[in-house]
C-alpha cells in the first residue's frame, strides 16, 4: 500500500511541476510580447461606418473592409452583400452629410425631370 501513495505523490507533484512551467512559460511570452500572436498590430481592418434601421432587427451598413467599401445587408440570422462602392468621394460625402445631419436622401423629383441635384 505504501508504494501507491508513493508513486501517486510523485505522479501528482510532477504533473503539477509541468503545469506551473507551462504556466511560466505562457506568462513570459505574453509579458514580451503584449499581444496576441498572430494579430495584427496596427489598425482595424474592418469598420463598420455607418448604420441605418429598415426594420425590426434589419440593418443596413456602410463597411470599409482594408479600403474598399460596401453596402451590406443584416437580419438576425444573415448577413448579406447588397454591393461594392468605387466611388471614395461619394463615400466621404455621404459620411460628412451624416455627421453634420444635412438630409442624405436625393430628391428624387428633380432627377425625373432631368434636372440636376446639387
Amino acid at each position: 500500500m505504501i508504494d501507491f501513495w508513493d508513486s501517486f505523490i510523485r505522479m501528482v507533484s510532477a504533473l503539477a511541476l509541468v503545469l506551473a512551467l507551462i504556466g511560466g512559460l505562457v506568462y513570459v511570452i505574453r509579458r514580451f510580447t503584449g499581444t496576441r500572436l498572430g494579430a495584427p498590430v496596427s489598425g482595424q481592418v474592418v469598420q463598420v461606418l455607418a448604420s441605418g434601421y429598415i426594420g425590426p432587427r434589419k440593418t443596413i451598413s456602410l463597411v470599409s473592409v482594408a479600403g474598399e467599401f460596401f453596402a451590406v445587408g443584416m437580419t438576425q440570422t444573415e448577413l448579406v452583400s447588397l454591393g461594392h462602392i468605387t466611388d471614395r468621394e461619394r463615400v466621404e460625402q455621404f459620411l460628412s452629410a451624416t455627421t453634420s445631419g444635412r438630409p442624405v436622401v436625393r430628391d428624387r423629383t428633380a432627377e425625373s425631370r432631368g434636372g440636376h441635384v446639387d
